[in-house]
């Protein structure tokens, strides 16, 4: 990696772990003084809408699951296991607000479909460092730290080739890379010790993830949880992922 190329990466990160730190301290203010968010099942017109996601790998999965359970212990059983295999994932961007019954024929699925090629064919597949916990008004999230500007490209790529279909998060810039392990659903059986236990945390290493395709979901309550339900997969290519590309 060139030095321009290392400058280009050492300061993006440098502002995640700085963003990492400022959700620790509010979501550690939030658990203990017991205002922290509590979730529940998606309605229409509520969170978890349509999405393009990155998906852990197996190994990956695995690695994220084990700390979920660890966590999980420590929060009560109660709260949503989102690090499981079948939940977890490394959000791009939101299309709209959550709709019962999307299937693969809807037209913004199909729209979004084709942008979802279009921008992964363009750009490189995503690395990231999994390096630590962070505690968050809503939950407990693994931090994700990528290793070169593939991530960013490709969200702005993505953004570009939705064209109007983008407008849902056209105000709202995501400014990490995080998979959300628990998410909170009502009273925590431990506040002090899940502060300590994420602190605790902070350093610790979830190795890297390599993701060679983003998927389009929707989201489905299973009774447990939100899962995810794929709409449609896209291979990354071996491109630069430079531009925005066109809607």
């Amino acid at each position: 990696m060139g030095s321009s190329e290392q400058r280009r990466v050492a300061e993006p990160v440098a502002g995640y772990g700085a963003a990492f730190d400022r959700l620790f301290v509010r979501g550690r203010d939030a658990v203990l003084a017991g205002n922290h968010y509590r979730d529940s099942p998606p309605v229409d017109g509520g969170r978890w809408g349509l999405s393009v996601v990155l998906p852990p790998d197996p190994a990956c999965a695995a690695r994220l699951a084990a700390v979920t359970a660890e966590a999980l212990a420590v929060a009560g059983p109660d709260h949503w296991p989102t690090g499981t295999p079948e939940a977890a994932h490394f959000t791009v961007r939101a299309l709209e607000a959550h709709r019962s019954g999307v299937r693969a024929g809807d037209p913004l699925v199909r729209r979004a479909s084709s942008a979802l090629r279009r921008a992964a064919a363009a750009c490189r597949p995503v690395r990231l460092v999994l390096r630590g916990l962070t505690l968050t008004p809503s939950g407990v999230m693994a931090c994700g730290y990528p290793v070169d500007p593939a991530a960013d490209e490709f969200a702005a790529r993505l953004g570009g080739e939705l064209g109007a279909d983008a407008w849902f998060e056209a105000d709202f810039t995501r400014d990490i890379w995080y998979a959300t392990l628990v998410h909170f659903t009502g009273p925590l059986r431990d506040p002090v010790g899940l502060v300590d236990w994420v602190a605790a945390s902070r350093g610790l290493h979830l190795g890297d993830v390599v993701v060679g395709a983003a998927e389009l979901l929707r989201f489905r309550f299973n009774g447990r949880q939100p899962v995810r339900v794929p709409l449609a997969r896209a291979p990354f290519g071996t491109g630069t992922g430079t531009g925005t590309g066109t809607g």
